[in-house]
């Protein structure tokens, strides 16, 4: 039980910590939209790697932003990605829609195209992160509150 206090106190802190962060809302925008083209990119997990790297090189770069990018680009949303990425590499070389079996044509169709949907997804993700940090922050809502009940609440279910 004891072990069990001790852990939830440590999650409670980490979040405390981490949203009273002192990010811009652009910082956070950007480090959100970082996230969505990093995650959006056919790394088969190896992005995160990335995130922890760019997150200790630069300070301004928000961790909690990026691990909600790649909440968001979940592996059952990815592969969606992957096909249209496909397809519109396919368009974009050849003109027309296309469809191969060719490994090098489709991994070339599927950077190109992945490239071109990473981009337009990251900037919309940066557009709809900075709105939705900037009305947080104006309606003054306290996520910290709500988290700490809800730990609490599953802390308690655990005893």
């Amino acid at each position: 039980m004891k072990r069990l206090n001790k852990y939830k106190q440590k999650v409670l802190d980490e979040l405390h910590k981490a949203f009273h962060e002192h990010h811009s809302d652009r910082q956070i925008a950007l480090s959100f939209s970082i996230g969505v083209f990093i995650t959006a990119l056919p790394t088969l997990g190896t992005g995160f790697i990335l995130f922890f790297v760019l997150a200790k090189a630069f300070t301004w770069i928000s961790k909690l932003a990026l691990i909600a990018s790649a909440i968001v680009l979940n592996p059952i949303v990815k592969p969606v990605f992957w096909l249209a990425s496909i397809n519109l590499g396919g368009i974009i070389f050849t003109r027309q829609i296309t469809f191969t079996t060719e490994p090098e044509t489709v991994l070339a169709y599927l950077i190109v195209g992945n490239l071109v949907i990473a981009l337009i997804s990251a900037v919309i993700a940066y557009f709809f992160a900075l709105n939705a940090v900037r009305r947080y922050r104006e309606e003054g809502l306290d996520i910290v509150e709500e988290l700490d009940e809800a730990v609490e609440e599953k802390a308690s279910e655990l005893e």
